[in-house]
């Protein structure tokens, strides 16, 4: 199955321990360390929306769009409960259009790695520079190989009474740095299968796509941290402003 099809409608119970607010708040951290304060902002591959939500709620105007047509059900369904302004749309970010730019762009949870052909991941950079202003910001995260090597995606929770259980298995190909992950998962009485793919980008293509496409100022950090990353580091954020 596609990746984040099925199990999109239990996307947030899956992840119901991640600390969103925590990477909200290293976003805006980043923001303050290359000294950008945007006022609008693009969720790149926003998913069911946790980090745009808490942006709102921040004060910020956020949109949002994603691949996986499950992912922006669940996001616009959980923002029209909770009452928040947030416009979503279905694209792919190698050939997103919105008709309209932004102060600032932000994607997260290793979402580009998904883009697993170079070309594709430089389309993807290209695009989201058209949709900012002369000087907005970018900010992602992506896994690094090391990582991969790591067998990070290697995991089980099969207790009994885990709201959702699972099972995934990667097998990573340094050749070509992507890594497949099947990935089971049961809850209730409902079994859901995904095949997940993912390419480990290097530092110098990362850096080239982003240059090629207009980005100056390309700052590359370890995860949660404003150190440059080691050769441990299993994840990585940069960030960019669009132009001189």
């Amino acid at each position: 199955m596609p990746s984040f099809g099925p199990i999109a409608p239990h996307y947030d119970v899956l992840m119901a321990n991640v600390p969103y607010e925590m990477w909200a708040g290293y976003y805006r951290l980043l923001l303050a360390t290359i000294e950008h304060d945007p006022d609008t902002l693009l969720d790149v591959c926003c998913g069911t929306g946790n980090v745009a939500e808490i942006m709102v709620e921040a004060g910020y105007q956020v949109s949002g769009f994603d691949i996986s047509p499950g992912m922006v059900e669940e996001a616009k369904r959980k923002a029209a409960a909770k009452g928040l302004a947030i416009d979503y749309a279905v694209a792919d970010a190698r050939t997103v259009e919105l008709g309209r730019t932004f102060d600032g762009a932000f994607s997260f949870f290793d979402s580009l790695n998904y883009i697993t052909e170079l070309e594709g991941f430089r389309a993807a950079i290209r695009q989201v520079a058209r949709h900012l202003e002369p000087g907005g910001s970018f900010v992602f995260d992506l896994n690094t190989a090391y990582a991969f090597e790591q067998a990070m995606f290697d995991q089980v929770e099969l207790r009994r009474n885990a709201k959702i259980r699972y099972h995934w298995k990667g097998d990573y190909d340094p050749g070509t740095r992507i890594i497949r992950v099947d990935m089971e998962f049961w809850r209730d009485d409902q079994e859901i299968r995904e095949t997940h793919h993912q390419r480990a980008h290097s530092d110098t293509e990362v850096r080239e796509a982003l240059s090629d496409a207009g980005f100056t100022h390309i700052r590359v950090f370890e995860s949660y941290t404003l150190d440059a990353p080691r050769k441990r580091s299993d994840r990585v954020h940069y960030t960019a402003l669009l132009g001189g």
